[in-house]
């Protein structure tokens, strides 16, 4: 009788999206609505916790399993890469968008 008087509704939308969302370890709160990059921020802080968790797992698995000590090397080699292309990207992106969308700079 304790689910009669409480009605559950679901909204397939919001549990979709959160699903995706804890799929690629994506937060799911931004401030500012208007914020062109709003989705490439959240792109990046989910390639980020990716990749550190790609790190942490290589190194666990290089301590304990020494059979694949060369797979987790592979691992945490391949991270790294991938964080410094984050990095670089999201940094190139920022220039070239201020570059495009300069007002009352001075060069």
């Amino acid at each position: 009788m304790l689910w009669a008087s409480n009605k559950m509704t679901f909204d397939a939308k919001k549990i979709a999206k959160a699903a995706w969302d804890g799929l690629f370890f994506i937060s799911g709160k931004d401030d500012d609505a208007s914020d062109a990059w709003k989705f490439r921020r959240r792109l990046i802080y989910g390639s980020y916790r990716v990749s550190v968790f790609m790190i942490v797992f290589g190194a666990i698995g290089f301590f304990i399993l020494p059979e694949l000590q060369e797979l987790a090397i592979v691992l945490v080699q391949s991270a790294t890469a991938l964080l410094t292309i984050i990095v670089s990207a999201y940094v190139a992106g920022a220039i070239v968008d201020d570059k495009l969308n300069k007002k009352d700079m001075e060069p």
